[in-house]
């Protein structure tokens, strides 16, 4: 609205100035023509000016808005010669602004405004100076200057003007008046879905995430907008879903070690027992014990990389020489001789990671490996370099995966139903941990595998340029 106010302002004004000048220039034309005239009225002779008012009949009619062109004509000493008969040239001949005793020293001719009235002038000087002979019967008298002073009222032109600018005024009111009108009824029926949208946003809570706001089939931002919010619902509610399901396995895994061993030890405690059937009982104890301590790791993990992106500082890992110090570690474990590693001497491998957290995460994958394969057959951990990235891979010839089991496979507490017929061991949560900590170093996590071939594991982090490497190209660059 204030953009359309200056455009009409702006619009008026411009158009008041253009016919403000185009009126004035009318009566200064028709002035011009008219002094023209009348001039013309005077005859030179040898013996001076003659006025000759027959000569100007008719040749002095109405201005352009229908006023006469007042005029009168007057001698060197002031002397009124010859005027136009309407009584309004009195007006004009209070208006003249020269002197009589002194018009012949001014111009010869004069343009001025008194008033209400738009006045000519002009001097007519004789060229001849030679005395006139007497002649019986005829007497005409000559002078040696004339001065034709000529006017007419400006009040039509500012009637005109007046007329035009209430005109204006009132247009240009009544078009905002029209504009502010449209463009409320424009601006309420287009926010009337954002309003719908709000009162459906209002009425959504966290224990009903099911609601959505009203589907819109158009493509404009208010649809983008719908879409792009009920996407969220959806996140969001997937989100809670999953928080949910999480909580109850959760709760699931805590409470049932904790109800076994609550279990045993109430059943030895109800009378006495032998020293075998308290080491027994110890024994199961502390093996329910110890899987409950893994569980609440974990869990404490898995709060800690959701709710901390930086857990650590992270270093340069040149994984050459990183990777053999962590097989290492497996040294003593019964499967050590399975474990089979593949590490380039002449390609340096160097990332960007925090060493104890990138050493959790081989584990679990090795881990993963040994739980789901069988003894003798070869873990294989494989490191090469790949498209500006460094690939870990950490292949087993196991039992493979299931394809109705691949969807969950990084849920929290997820476990396969041949996992758990077979009884091997775990939390569900190695993997859940392993893709976490994958994100943390700007990794990708991802696997292939075949129903009784095994399964491979492939970790891609992003490949940090070495040192040397960096000079050598500038060597190059430079040569």
């Amino acid at each position: 609205m204030a953009t359309l106010s200056v455009v009409l302002v702006g619009f008026s004004l411009t158009l008041y100035l253009l016919t403000d000048r185009y009126l004035h220039r009318q009566v200064n034309e028709r002035l011009d023509g008219a002094l023209s005239a009348l001039s013309a009225a005077v005859e030179q002779t040898r013996y001076g000016l003659e006025w000759e008012p027959a000569r100007r009949e008719g040749s002095v009619g109405a201005s352009p808005f229908g006023l006469s062109v007042l005029w009168f004509v007057e001698d060197r000493q002031g002397q009124i010669i010859d005027r136009s008969p309407q009584p309004e040239t009195d007006e004009i001949l209070k208006s003249r602004p020269i002197d009589s005793g002194t018009a012949h020293q001014s111009a010869d001719a004069l343009e001025w405004r008194s008033g209400l009235w738009q006045l000519r002038q002009r001097w007519i000087r004789a060229e001849g100076d030679a005395p006139r002979p007497a002649k019986p019967g005829k007497k005409v008298k000559t002078h040696r200057e004339l001065r034709i002073t000529l006017g007419t009222s400006l009040v039509p032109v500012h009637a005109a003007l007046t007329q035009l600018a209430l005109t204006l005024s009132g247009l240009s009111a009544a078009i905002l008046l029209v504009a502010l009108i449209a463009a409320r009824i424009v601006c309420r029926r287009m926010l009337a879905p954002v309003s719908r949208m709000a009162v459906a946003a209002s009425n959504i809570g966290a224990d009903d995430l099911s609601r959505r706001l009203p589907t819109m089939a158009t493509d404009d931002e208010v649809g983008q907008l719908n879409r792009a919010f009920n996407g969220l619902l959806d996140r969001l509610q997937e989100s809670f879903e999953r928080q949910r399901r999480f909580t109850g396995e959760a709760s699931h895994q805590i409470r049932t070690p904790l109800a076994g061993i609550l279990g045993q030890i109430e059943v030895v405690l109800r009378r006495e027992r032998s020293v075998e059937e308290y080491q027994r009982v110890l024994s199961a104890a502390y093996k329910r014990a110890n899987h409950l301590n893994k569980i609440v790791e974990s869990l404490l993990f898995l709060a800690r990389a959701n709710g901390d992106g930086s857990l650590a500082a992270l270093e340069n890992l040149r994984l050459n020489s990183w990777l053999p110090e962590q097989v290492e570690a497996w040294g003593e474990h019964p499967r050590a001789a399975d474990i089979v590693l593949q590490v380039p001497e002449a390609e340096p491998c160097l990332v960007r990671a925090q060493q104890a957290l990138l050493g959790e995460l081989l584990h679990i994958l090795v881990d993963n490996a040994r739980k789901y394969s069988s003894a003798g057959t070869p873990i294989e951990i494989t490191l090469d370099r790949e498209d500006g990235a460094v690939r870990i891979q950490v292949r087993d010839h196991g039992c493979g995966i299931s394809a109705a089991d691949v969807p969950h496979l990084f849920t929290p507490f997820f476990r396969s139903e041949d996992a758990r017929r077979q009884g091997i061991e775990g939390t569900g949560l190695g993997l859940s941990i392993a893709r976490r900590l994958t994100r943390l170093f700007d990794g990708e996590l991802t696997f292939e595998s075949r129903v009784g071939a095994g399964s491979c594991f492939t970790l891609r982090l992003p490949e940090v340029v070495a040192p040397e490497s960096r000079t050598a190209d500038l060597a190059i660059v430079q040569a």
